[in-house]
């Protein structure tokens, strides 16, 4: 069964208000709760003396009562004590201003000093509660790198990227000609006269010095060791629970690139991805990209969702968030467990009456009095347990989209037309793309096993090793489709220009060579013509432009401009697979004809259903059936036409020929 439930707080109840709400969550009919994460001033009030006995009541009686527990470490916020007697772990932003105590996660993930402190609690929580029955798995720290807390600064920190950079590049010479020192007169003679950047890619943070342009090479290897750094840290933890548990062991991200840690990387240690999410949930459709993310990040694995919207009200930085329609929580919950969440959790269960976060939304109101959302809640754990049957039902998606934080970050580091250009939400349109014809598509990294997929996107891949260009090619000589968009193969790994034709070391595979390149602004728009299977479509250039020369066959070209008649969308036969090249961006409409023929060429199959808006439908298989999710967020009701016959999982009940489901309603169709 789906694990849901709530984040809940006991260290700031009264021993009345604790009775009280373990009452409401008992009966709420949910299963878990996560619990410990901001507590260490609790756990350890003085330095080596652990305190488990305000908690161990908590989690035995929810236990006993069918709710079990993910308990987590507290170093997001280590405590007053510790911060006084050590304040060299003390956090140092990209302004040079060091963390003081009061807020949260100020510290430095790199000082030797907190790292063994963290160890420590880390160590006593996984050996008093490791075996507990009722601890349901355990989260690592709270949102690492959150709030612009993910690219210290501080001196320790400093000399261990120089040591990084010792390691990964050896001598200084090679570090001075991979890097291209000799601009701007930056030939270093020794690693210890490199520093960290002076600006930073990470969100949250402001711009230390105005127009300060720094190597791309340096600005790309912080960013990596930053990351590693991160979870370097992240797996201290990792190990001493792993010697006292074998409970489920991760921690929560913050979106696909909100903290600039690589997940896919940081994941190989932990059990699962999770990651926090709060969407829109008034009027509003709930998209399904960070799931498709979610899911690839460990190969398909079940990924959970640690906080998720919960309500309206204030909000952390003061601006608010409106309250969900009736039902929405509903929806989002199922479509959670629809596109592969084995666990999805509310922030939180009551709201703060105090601190930072007062006022913020939650399930249930600071008088504790349960309203729709509580109830809801239980209608939702309900539902779940009504689905627990089909939990096992698999994903066999067909396309691929790849994603790197290689190319995230490089892109982030020397933009190619900002603002106007965002590579994940570049990656976001394409998949957009692919729903709007009503085909599930996978979003995994550049790692990933790409045999089992008929075809596979490539957006914007700017910075792209050899090991990956021959992946590619061996892909399509096999049998693959491959669908690549500009500002392919730009740059290598250490985040310089390629001297060779571009797509450099891929011209065979698309038959195509860049000619000309420039950014898509308002002003040197232009016309382009697509010719495909289903007719001609017009749609203006956007975001950028590789003009394209080649033998390829071109299917879109320029109709207006010095640009008339040449190639911007290309089509290329590949040993037994075809290799597609978009040179520019293209409106939605364009965009979804081209990936229709695309996806009807490799063979790609779209979900039986009419594909309308604001409805998502989401195929697995069931025993060897189809079974499909279909949630419709358009805020009215649409009736879906029914090719086959299909059980209906939630009525028990077979249905042919048609069905409403209404506004923010849901079905769920076993093919018969």
């Amino acid at each position: 069964m789906m694990l849901y439930g709530v984040s809940y707080y006991p260290e700031h109840k009264t021993e009345e208000e604790l009775e009280h709400d373990l009452k409401l969550l008992v009966e709420s009919g949910i299963n878990t709760v996560r619990m410990g994460e901001f507590a260490w001033c609790r756990w350890e009030p003085t330095e080596g003396e652990y305190h488990f006995e305000w908690m161990d009541p908590v989690v035995e009686y929810l236990g006993q009562h069918g709710i079990r527990t993910i308990m987590c470490t507290p170093t997001a916020c280590p405590p007053a004590w510790m911060v006084e007697k050590h304040p060299d772990i003390l956090y140092t932003d990209n302004r040079g201003v060091v963390r003081p105590f009061g807020g949260r996660r100020h510290y430095c993930y790199n000082n030797e000093t907190y790292r063994e402190y963290s160890r420590r609690i880390a160590k006593a929580i996984g050996e008093h509660y490791g075996k507990n029955p009722y601890i349901a798995g355990f989260q690592i720290d709270n949102e690492p790198a959150q709030e612009g807390t993910g690219r210290c600064r501080c001196a320790y920190c400093e000399q261990k990227f120089q040591r990084y950079l010792k390691d990964r590049y050896g001598t200084i010479e090679e570090f001075n000609r991979r890097s291209g020192g000799i601009f701007w007169s930056q030939e270093y003679t020794h690693f210890g006269q490199i520093h960290i950047p002076v600006n930073t890619i990470e969100v949250g943070t402001a711009e230390s010095i105005k127009n300060f342009y720094e190597n791309p090479t340096v600005r790309l290897e912080f960013e990596r060791f930053a990351s590693d750094c991160q979870i370097e840290y992240q797996n201290i933890q990792a190990r001493e629970l792993r010697a006292f548990t074998d409970r489920p062991i991760t921690t929560n991200a913050t979106g696909l690139a909100t903290n600039s840690i690589d997940y896919y990387k940081s994941t190989r240690q932990l059990d699962c991805y999770a990651f926090d999410s709060y969407p829109e949930l008034r009027d509003a459709e709930v998209d399904s990209f960070p799931y498709a993310f979610a899911r690839g990040v460990k190969d398909g694995a079940p990924f959970w969702v640690l906080e998720f919207m919960s309500g309206g009200g204030h909000r952390f930085s003061g601006s608010g968030r409106r309250q969900p329609n009736p039902g929405a929580l509903k929806q989002a919950v199922l479509q959670s467990y629809a596109y592969g969440a084995a666990m999805m959790l509310h922030f939180q269960f009551r709201t703060f009456p105090f601190g930072a976060e007062q006022l913020n939304y939650a399930i249930v109101d600071m008088d504790g009095v349960p309203r729709r959302r509580y109830f809801e809640m239980q209608e939702t754990a309900a539902l779940l347990k009504q689905l627990e049957t089909y939990e096992t039902a698999e994903f066999r998606n067909e396309a691929a989209i790849l994603v790197s934080y290689d190319v995230y970050w490089a892109l982030r580091i020397k933009p190619v037309n900002d603002p106007d250009f965002s590579y994940l939400e570049f990656c976001q349109r394409l998949y957009h793309s692919l729903e709007a014809n009503g085909i599930n598509a996978d979003v995994v990294s550049y790692d990933a096993d790409l045999s089992a997929y008929k075809l596979v996107f490539l957006p914007s891949a700017f910075l792209l090793p050899e090991r990956y260009r021959e992946k590619l090619k061996s892909y399509v000589n096999q049998g693959g489709h491959l669908f690549a968009t500009f500002l392919t193969s730009v740059k290598n790994e250490d985040n310089v220009g390629y001297t060779q034709t571009l797509p450099a070391g891929l011209t065979d595979l698309f038959g195509v060579t860049v000619e000309e390149v420039e950014p898509i602004f308002e002003s040197n728009r232009a016309t382009v013509r697509l010719d495909l299977l289903g007719g001609s479509v017009e749609t203006p250039d956007r975001d950028w432009c590789d003009l394209l020369g080649g033998d390829a066959q071109m299917v879109g070209n320029y109709v207006e401009s010095y640009k008339a008649g040449q190639g911007i969308v290309s089509r290329n036969n590949f040993g037994e697979g075809c290799a597609w090249y978009l040179g520019t961006g293209v409106s939605q409409k364009a965009l979804n004809m081209l990936v229709e023929q695309v996806c009807a060429e490799a063979g790609v199959e779209a979900n039986p259903f009419e594909a309308m808006e604001g409805v998502q439908v989401v195929r697995r298989f069931f025993e060897e059936r189809p079974l499909y999710y279909i949630l419709n967020f358009s805020g009215e009701t649409k009736t879906l036409f029914l090719k086959n016959t299909y059980l209906d999982c939630l009525k028990e009940a077979p249905i042919e020929g048609m069905m409403d489901i209404p506004a923010l309603g849901y079905a769920v169709l076993l093919e018969v």
